[in-house]
């Protein structure tokens, strides 16, 4: 079940495996440690230095073995199940299943185990109350031992094992049994010690690791868990990161390698710094895992980046108004309150004059019917945890025919309660967030309701809320007080619900007209209403003047977020007649390579992580937000952050309304290597 090496003489080999046994007239299955000697690749005296008192239930065990600083191999003894009625072992100090059992590297027992002298409990225990224990790791810093522990269906646990403790199973668990029912009353009592991570559904986890590497800077300190799958569904597998804050509190999940579809059973970081990777399939395979900073990850299943609680750009104060700031107001605050979003982008000028028209457009005077508009607006302020769109908005739902639980509804994705059509509805702004695409499937399901104009308008609604998110975002713009409604973070989960994508059209969604204009000029202008707001006071970002942005510094943040994104239209007109990248000094293969790139200097570097982060975490981190001041001013930054989000939602509309190049146009790059 597992294997360890001795710590001064990696010649010397521990196994754990599952030893038949009999025991009280009964034949059964126990955990038992060998040693035994590797010699010209064989191995050689090998015999058991421990064998567990006790029957595993139905048979079936798991086992890890791992020696720690303190020079003890740590073991753990699973099997202790409810459905084999043996559960209670796991309290049983006078066996070995359910429990953590500590050794010397000869297999006896160390002198200063928690139990040594304790009349009824066998001596090798150093923790109790597991039930099915499949990772051990310890922590680079502190030295405590952590473990995963699978549940029946759900409640799975990443615990820090501590000498003589007790850690509840089966008498305190937040699980439920494989009929349903809880195993317990209550998820914990003040004699146990508590889980440090919970995993609510099951993903069944493996191995786990911390990372202390130097190929991956920003994941040190972070723990990787294998996960076999997720619930109880097939090919959900994946590795979980989990991030901690300095007082080691849990403040974000990520799920890595979900495309693999495979059972991941083991992670660990080898001596080269590179984390490792075991895969349990009829066609396992060994990863290794190296930085390809060219492919930016996707939006996932996560907790975003951690949201601002304060303005990184503060709103503009009236007593600073000129007349201009006053005619923003009375143009796009017509009640004469100007709110935050309004305020702050008035210290870039010319910016809201872009900004307000189509936002307004898409959340209020589109062709969709305002349930739906909500719907929409409400779903992917949530995916992108930008806390003044939902207060806006989620503060107006009851006008447009949302009830309380159906605004938490839409917010969990989960389609609960909402017809088919409106689940897919829900589902379109998971699509585009995550895929910057929409299947075939969803759009066909659309459309057998909405004609032309609302279904190009649902995506530009989705597209639209996204900018907005990621720039206010960015900016630290809070929520107004006038819009009470706040993100309901303690009472919905965040999760992405979205299918594979289909392969890049090859032909338009929707049919350009005839003239001489740019193919995403006469495919928007199938739809009037909306094309005439897309361009309304255009040519902030393209406008040096306006943005205060080299030719240069622009096409660089728009052709990275184009490469993110996959939008090969956006890239072909940017590369060539539009952006005319290479006019400017810029080598698009460079732009598809990103940081791998060898030529970028710092700024440059700066303004690809600005870009990268913006697509994948919805917003600039603090850290890049400092790189960029080196060289940018409020308003630049502002452009830059306006640029990138700008650019994802052109790319949004263009890949889902399949928008094509021109056959002479220039295409992706193919990178080597990735």
């Amino acid at each position: 079940m597992d294997v360890a090496v001795h710590p001064e003489d990696d010649s010397i080999v521990y196994l754990t495996y599952s030893k038949p046994v009999e025991r009280d007239g009964r034949e059964g299955a126990t955990v038992a440690l060998a040693r035994g000697r590797l010699d010209a690749g064989a191995l050689t005296e090998v015999r058991d230095i421990f064998v567990a008192e006790g029957m595993v239930g139905a048979g079936i065990s798991a086992s890890r073995a791992l020696f720690g600083p303190d020079g003890k191999l740590y073991v753990t003894v699973g099997g202790a199940f409810q459905f084999a009625q043996n559960g209670e072992d796991a309290q049983n100090p006078a066996n070995h299943v359910g429990k953590v059992i500590r050794l010397n590297a000869d297999g006896s027992v160390p002198d200063d185990n928690p139990h040594v002298g304790e009349a009824g409990y066998l001596p090798e225990i150093y923790s109790m109350g597991h039930r099915n224990q499949i990772g051990l790791a310890f922590h680079p810093e502190t030295d405590e031992l952590w473990a995963t522990e699978n549940g029946p269906q759900g409640g799975d646990e990443a615990n820090i094992i501590r000498a003589g403790a007790n850690y509840g199973w089966p008498v305190a668990s937040f699980s439920r049994q494989y009929s349903g029912q809880p195993v317990t009353d209550t998820p914990w009592l003040p004699e146990f010690t508590g889980p440090e991570v919970v995993w609510w559904p099951s993903i069944a986890p493996s191995g786990l690791t911390f990372y202390t590497g130097e190929h991956f800077p920003a994941w040190q300190g972070n723990l990787f868990v294998g996960s076999m799958m997720v619930g109880r569904m097939e090919r959900t597998g994946h590795l979980e990161r989990i991030v901690f804050n300095r007082y080691g509190q849990e403040i974000r999940r990520e799920w890595l390698l979900t495309e693999l579809r495979q059972r991941i059973r083991d992670v660990r970081q080898g001596p080269d710094g590179y984390l490792y990777v075991l895969t349990e399939e009829e066609d396992a395979v060994l990863l290794r895992i190296e930085p390809a900073r060219a492919i930016t990850a996707p939006p996932g299943s996560i907790v975003p980046a951690v949201r601002l609680r304060e303005p990184r750009v503060p709103p503009l104060p009236e007593s600073e108004w000129t007349d201009r700031e006053r005619a923003l107001v009375a143009e796009y605050a017509p009640g004469g309150e100007a709110g935050n979003a309004l305020r702050t982008l008035m210290r870039a000028p010319g910016l809201p004059e872009r900004i307000f028209p189509f936002l307004n457009y898409a959340t209020g005077e589109s062709t969709l019917p305002p349930r739906h508009r909500m719907m929409l607006i409400l779903r992917t302020a949530w995916l992108a945890q930008c806390g003044n769109l939902w207060a806006t908005y989620a503060s107006r739902a009851e006008q447009a025919g949302l009830s309380e639980d159906e605004v938490l509804a839409v917010a969990s994705g989960s389609g609960a309660g909402f017809s088919e059509f409106e689940t897919t509805l829900i589902g379109l702004s998971d699509e585009l967030f995550r895929n910057v695409s929409v299947t075939d499937a969803s759009w066909d399901v659309l459309a057998a309701e909405y004609g032309l104009h609302n279904l190009m308008d649902a995506v530009a609604v989705v597209a639209d809320i996204t900018a907005a998110a990621t720039l206010f975002n960015s900016l630290g713009i809070q929520p107004d007080e006038s819009a009470p409604a706040r993100m309901p973070v303690n009472d919905v989960g965040y999760r992405l619900n979205f299918p594979d994508p289909d392969p890049p059209l090859s032909a338009p969604r929707v049919e350009p007209v005839d003239g001489d204009e740019i193919r995403i000029r006469r495919t928007l202008a199938r739809h009037p209403e909306l094309r005439a707001t897309w361009y309304s006071n255009d040519r902030y970002v393209l406008s040096p003047e306006r943005s205060r942005l080299t030719p240069y510094d622009r096409e660089l943040v728009i052709l990275r977020m184009g490469w993110n994104s996959q939008a090969v239209y956006e890239w072909a007109k940017h590369v060539g007649s539009v952006g005319r990248a290479r006019e400017h000094g810029l080598e698009p293969l460079w732009i598809a390579q990103g940081g791998d790139a060898g030529g970028w200097g710092e700024r440059e570097l700066a303004l690809i992580d600005a870009t990268n982060e913006m697509y994948r975490d919805t917003m600039i981190s603090d850290a890049t937000w400092e790189r960029l001041s080196e060289w940018y001013d409020t308003h630049q930054k502002i452009s830059i952050a306006a640029s990138a989000a700008r650019y994802r939602k052109v790319s949004m509309v263009l890949n889902a309304l399949g928008v094509q190049p021109r056959p002479d146009d220039e295409r992706f790059p193919v990178l080597e290597g990735y």
